[in-house]
């Protein structure tokens, strides 16, 4: 039996905080950097993170596609009726994501030479990370729920 989108709260959290974090990625800018000095003043300019996180960006976009597909996922259900448990591993990679983003952000910035300072692009992305991680503990509580409320009807019958 497929899931209602009544019971899809945590994928729910945890796809919104994706998408957000996927634009924030590109689209805002999350390090002032110093740029190329010239003969008269020096240039200064921002990096993303597809820029600035040359290895911290795979792990983004693979929280990002695990948080995006858990939904779909656990709505569609198998052909068998039972339901994909992903709530484990979107709180694991929403977990590991903002752990190494509140690394990168608030504590050793990337390329310390050349950052001049955080922007708002980096702090959102701590947020919408987190917001995955917890979207993946709420469907993980979900699924627990589910499965103890079927162990409990098999009980009974």
């Amino acid at each position: 039996m497929p899931a209602r989108a009544g019971h899809l709260r945590g994928e729910i959290v945890s796809a919104i905080s994706a998408l957000l974090l996927a634009v924030t990625m590109f689209a805002l800018a999350w390090y002032g950097v110093d740029g190329v000095p010239g003969r008269t003043a020096r240039l200064v300019g921002t990096e993303n993170a597809w820029q600035g996180l040359s290895v911290l960006r795979w792990l983004m976009l693979a929280t990002i596609v695990a948080a995006l597909a858990a939904a779909p996922l656990r709505l569609g259900g198998r052909s068998n009726g039972a339901r994909p448990n992903t709530g484990a591993l979107v709180m694991l990679l929403g977990t590991a994501t903002s752990a190494v983003l509140i690394y990168r952000v608030l504590i050793a910035l990337p390329s310390p030479d050349e950052v001049v300072d955080q922007k708002l692009g980096a702090f959102l992305a701590v947020v919408w990370a987190l917001g995955i991680a917890y979207g993946g503990l709420e469907s993980l509580r979900d699924e627990r729920a589910a499965a103890a409320a079927t162990q409990a009807r098999m009980r009974s019958a």
